[in-house]
């Protein structure tokens, strides 16, 4: 699968985004996402982003809006099918602890709106 890998740096925010969507962001959560990241084409890239966002602690909205833009800049590689896995992925990383929060589902939906409307 040939895919742009800034497509996956801005995943890696997006999924930042969403455990943080919440309010806060707990070990273990972390280390799913890392997890579930690291599993895609370009996972060393995805997840590297994510460490960055939770290093410096970047707010939620900060990281969405990043990751926006870099699936805008990169509408071209951004297919139904990729849109749709990556929706997909979102859901397995709210779903990964078992315990999927109001926030969690709102953000979701969210995110697979506009990604559809790139």
């Amino acid at each position: 699968m040939n895919t742009d890998p800034n497509l996956y740096i801005g995943l890696g925010s997006a999924v930042y985004a969403l455990v943080k969507a919440d309010g806060h962001l707990q070990s273990v959560e972390s280390l799913r996402a890392r997890m579930v990241l690291i599993e895609q084409p370009h996972g060393d890239l995805a997840m590297q982003s994510f460490i960055l966002r939770e290093h410096y602690d970047t707010a939620p909205e900060e990281a969405y809006t990043f990751a926006l833009r870099c699936f805008v800049t990169n509408r071209k590689a951004l297919s139904k099918n990729l849109k749709r896995n990556f929706v997909a992925l979102m859901q397995r990383v709210a779903e990964s602890d078992q315990q999927v929060s109001g926030k969690e589902v709102e953000f979701i939906e969210r995110f697979r709106r506009d990604i559809q409307q790139l």
